[in-house]
């Protein structure tokens, strides 16, 4: 792997009975890059970003709990199926 980094921006569901979904925005080389990167991002569009390093959240935005909020949800998604 040529770029350990990588952001992930969370797309919410497009409809009521819809699943949201991580889609991966870009990697990057080093940390100091993908944490501008995704600071930037954030505060431009608000969305909800991590970045991840082999499988490791190293920054949640806006913040860990909302990170943590997605991933459930995503949770009840698979097990809703």
């Amino acid at each position: 792997m040529t770029h350990p980094y990588s952001i992930y921006i969370w797309r919410p569901p497009l409809s009521h009975y819809g699943k949201g979904s991580w889609i991966e925005a870009f990697q990057a080389y080093n940390e100091d890059y993908a944490l501008y990167a995704a600071n930037l991002i954030h505060m431009d569009s608000r969305a909800v970003i991590k970045v991840v390093r082999y499988g490791i959240n190293l920054a949640c935005f806006p913040d860990e709990k909302t990170v943590q909020l997605v991933e459930r949800q995503i949770a009840k998604q698979q097990e809703q199926g």
